[in-house]
């Protein structure tokens, strides 16, 4: 079967129950006037059944970010903004409760998606499962979920915390779905729950049939169809030896602040992390580092704007919580490319020639707000590297460093003097990889952010941005290559990060662009470490022309491929 991403590492072997995830048919029927009390009680009845049953489920779990996922769905669930859309369209439009809880969400998710939320995009489907718990919960129906009575592979198209939890999970020995993102609620809480998961596996629930017995290696990315007891006894065999040779093993940290290659030339290998939780995990993997740690993720459940306290105690912790002479990356509140927060309506974006002064001004309070309380955390550790999202305008971020510099002066007035701090930019835009060169003479470092630079190069749907963040196109590997050119004229260091730093075929022709730390999900730095000691790569005279002829996915793959003295050995799973 074709690859996907592995979201959590193991092995398991089991019959597949496979689930369809139909969206719940919902026809659009109008009510009499008089029947529009009856209609709205019957919806503030199923939403408080749904808010006690979602609460129930938070006392019963032990995993934290199960717990986090259920209060951020019981906030939408309780949003007075919600309330009041769905209670409008039954007593002023005459709407029937179950078509207005159903237009509501559904407009609700659409509105974002068309602003091309990635947090809507990647959790489109959770958001919707919670409308379709109420009007299940209101027609007195359980949620559409096979009953698990014995081990399994449990394979979906698609497929929500709220649903997996509504089952015994100590069952699920393995997930499969054709669908999903490494930073969802999804991923999240499988990860928690510590079951082997594969996401994107196409047409997983068409190929894949009930009973049929199922080997999956999410050490290898490989999902194998009634296999063979010889074939299940070889890939046991191999993780067994991966786990005694002590490659499954906790590391110290500290024996990868630097990687080398066969040549000895050093690589920084960082974490991309996105909750506290991960930062007690990253103790057990071998990293330089926080190369992303998306602070917005921190402040989901928050229903109005976290305070200036709020933040430095949070950002406090993490400083302190780090190894000694680790540094961390935080990209601030990123409203466009990640998720929308509970204490804003919608997306704010800066942009000093085109925004409105109402935008500006929230953001601008926002960006100043944190950035007082990063600063006045980065006393606390080693050294802190804070980072600004998607640059598209050269004078947007020279407002944004204006605001960087009125923090600072403003801390230093009080008395407080901020730690080492270093100033970025993440490339994410073709705007700014073409600006580059300017932007370069304003900060200390780059980071290239690879799944948005895909989707905004090529315009493509969301769909095939989910299908394509790990492939590289001709036109992106220009765009890193004119990136990481300015950056080595500018001498600053340049890292990357995305789905596709993690597809090692593509690392010798990114090391080739000059390339040289690289930022991974942590399940992903044992392989990437080992990949990079074993790298040793012969760039041609005639590189730069090899990159201008590209004109297919393909002829990068090929040239990636031969630029290596000698084909990456394949590591023992």
């Amino acid at each position: 079967m074709r690859d996907g991403f592995v979201i959590k590492e193991g092995i398991a072997c089991a019959p597949a129950i496979v689930f369809i995830n139909t969206p719940l048919h919902v026809e659009k029927t109008k009510i009499s006037a008089a029947e529009t009390a009856g209609e709205i009680a019957l919806y503030h009845d199923a939403r408080e059944k749904t808010r006690i049953y979602l609460e129930n489920e938070m006392r019963k779990t032990e995993s934290q970010d199960a717990r986090e996922f259920m209060e951020t769905s019981v906030m939408f669930l309780m949003d007075p903004y919600v309330e009041k859309q769905i209670s409008d369209l039954i007593s002023k439009d005459l709407f029937s409760a179950e078509s207005a809880i159903h237009h509501c969400y559904n407009s609700f998710v659409q509105e974002l998606l068309d602003n091309h939320d990635p947090f809507i995009m990647h959790n489109e489907y959770e958001i919707r499962n919670l409308a379709e718990h109420i009007i299940m919960t209101l027609k007195r129906k359980r949620p559409p979920i096979p009953e698990i009575t014995g081990d399994c592979i449990f394979v979906a198209n698609n497929l929500t915390p709220a649903q997996l939890l509504t089952v015994d999970n100590s069952h699920i020995k393995g997930v499969i779905l054709e669908d999903g993102n490494t930073n969802s609620h999804m991923a999240i809480v499988l990860r928690s729950l510590n079951i082997p998961t594969i996401f994107n596996v196409e047409n997983a629930s068409v190929i894949i049939k009930n009973g049929m017995n199922i080997l999956m290696d999410a050490y290898a990315n490989k999902i194998y169809l009634n296999p063979l007891e010889e074939l299940i006894w070889s890939v046991k065999k191999h993780v067994q030896e991966r786990i005694e040779s002590g490659n499954s093993n906790i590391v110290d940290p500290l024996i990868a602040r630097y990687k080398t290659t066969r040549t000895g030339e050093r690589i920084e290998v960082l974490a991309n992390i996105g909750s506290l939780a991960e930062i007690q995990d990253l103790k057990n993997y071998p990293s330089s580092g926080i190369g992303l740690f998306r602070t917005e993720f921190l402040f989901m459940n928050h229903t109005s704007d976290p305070t200036e306290e709020e933040q430095f105690e949070c950002y406090r912790k993490i400083m302190e919580s780090l190894p000694e002479r680790f540094a961390v990356t935080f990209r601030t509140f990123d409203f466009s490319a990640d998720k929308l927060p509970l204490y804003l309506s919608k997306p704010v974006h800066y942009n000093c020639t085109t925004g409105t002064d109402e935008d500006n001004i929230l953001l601008r309070d926002i960006v100043t707000t944190q950035l007082r309380a990063l600063m006045r955390a980065s006393a606390f550790g080693h050294q802190m590297r804070i980072m600004f999202p998607m640059a598209a305008e050269y004078e947007d971020f020279v407002h944004l460093m204006d605001l960087y510099q009125e923090a600072r002066e403003s801390l230093l007035k009080e008395g407080i003097r901020p730690g080492r701090i270093k100033i970025g930019v993440m490339i994410e835009t073709p705007a700014a990889a073409v600006m580059s060169e300017s932007l370069a003479s304003l900060v200390d470092f780059f980071s290239i952010g690879t799944n948005d630079l895909t989707r905004y190069t090529e315009t493509c749907s969301r769909e095939f941005a989910t299908r394509h963040n790990n492939d590289l196109s001709p036109a992106v590997v220009r765009l890193i290559a004119l990136t990481s050119e300015n950056a080595q004229k500018a001498g600053i260091p340049i890292s990357i990060c995305g789905e596709v730093v993690h597809e090692q075929k593509y690392l010798p022709l990114l090391y080739a662009l000059g390339i040289r730390s690289f930022s991974v999900a942590p399940f992903y730095l044992n392989s990437m470490l080992y990949a990079i000691h074993t790298l040793d790569v012969r760039i041609p005279r005639e590189f730069q022309e090899r990159i201008r002829n590209l004109r297919t996915r393909q002829d990068v793959i090929d040239l990636s491929a031969n630029l290596l003295k000698s084909p990456l050995p394949v590591k023992n799973q």
